[in-house]
This record gives C-alpha cells, sequence and structure tokens, in this order.
C-alpha cells in the first residue's frame, strides 16, 4: 500500500470547490475539479454521482477518466451490489469516506476494474432519494486523511449547490 496521501488531494479538492463556486459555468468548473482530483489521488477514473440508499448502484452524473476513457455527463449506473453491506454501514455511520478493497477474483471486479473504490460524501448534507458521493476507481491503496475527506466533502456540498435541476436524480 502506497503511503498516505497528503496535501495534493486536499488542494485540488478545495481550489476545485472554489472553482464551482466562482466559475459561471459550474459543469465546466465541476469537470476540471475532477480533473484535478484524478490526477492527486492518481486515480483511474473518478465520478461524481447519486449513490442509492440501499447502497446497491451508484448513478454517475460526471465523469473524469485516465487515458483514452470517456469524460462528461455520464448516465452509468455503477452496480454496487457486491458491496452494499459495507455501504450501509457506511451510510449509517458519520464517516465522510469509505475505501473499498477489491480483488481481480471479485465478481465485482467486472463492474469496477480496479484495486480499490474510493467513496467520499459530505455527511453534512442529505439529499432525497440518496446521497450525492465522490467515486474513485484506484490502482493500488491510498489511506486518504481525514482532511482531504473533508475538503472532497466541501466540493460535493458546492456541486450540490450548483448542478443543474435537469441533473436530479431519483435514485433508481
Amino acid at each position: 500500500m502506497r503511503s498516505a496521501v497528503g496535501d495534493p488531494v486536499s488542494e485540488a479538492a478545495i481550489t476545485g470547490a472554489a472553482l464551482v463556486r466562482h466559475l459561471n459555468d459550474a459543469r465546466f468548473a465541476s469537470l476540471r475539479a475532477l480533473r484535478q482530483l484524478l490526477r492527486a489521488l492518481d486515480a483511474e477514473r473518478i465520478a461524481i454521482g447519486v449513490l442509492s440508499p440501499d447502497g446497491a448502484s451508484l448513478q454517475e452524473e460526471l465523469v473524469w477518466a485516465s487515458g483514452f476513457g470517456r469524460c462528461g455527463d455520464s448516465e452509468r449506473v455503477l452496480s454496487c451490489a457486491a458491496f452494499a453491506d459495507e455501504i450501509r454501514d457506511w451510510l449509517a455511520s458519520q464517516k465522510d469516506a469509505l475505501s473499498i478493497a477489491i480483488d481481480t477474483r471479485s465478481s465485482a471486479w467486472h463492474e469496477v476494474p480496479c484495486d480499490q473504490l474510493l467513496l467520499v460524501r459530505d455527511c453534512r448534507s442529505s439529499q432525497e432519494g440518496g446521497p450525492l458521493v465522490l467515486a474513485a476507481q484506484l490502482r493500488g491503496g491510498i489511506l486518504l486523511p481525514d482532511e482531504a475527506a473533508r475538503a472532497i466533502a466541501v466540493l460535493i456540498r458546492e456541486y450540490t449547490s450548483r448542478r443543474e435541476p435537469a441533473t436530479l436524480h431519483t435514485g433508481t
């Protein structure tokens, strides 16, 4: 496992939150924030979306991927059924972040081809239809400090306040 992520993640999240808050084009600002976080986390793919209340699926809204992956608006529904129990426990807690190890032999690996799925939410707010979360697909392991998780939660809060009404999902 790599060493703990430090200031680059917090800086990318806070800078991204400021962009989302102050730029007229919230979509552009949100995508730029995702790109910065993708680099800071050394992630393969990163998305903001609505997690179903039962923790079984994630409806993506915006995504940024490394390499030649598709970036921008997304309607992909990611199945989280293989680790729904872990997600439900996390949703019942007051923790901002959840890290899920995914083994290549797991059935979940075909849906989420990565070593670690990192989920971050803003514990201070609640959304109808399920919480908004940032989901990062990582190769290798990263220990996310509480400060970095709180900084990402600020970004999610800003995104929530600026997201287009048309992007509101019911979580189904």
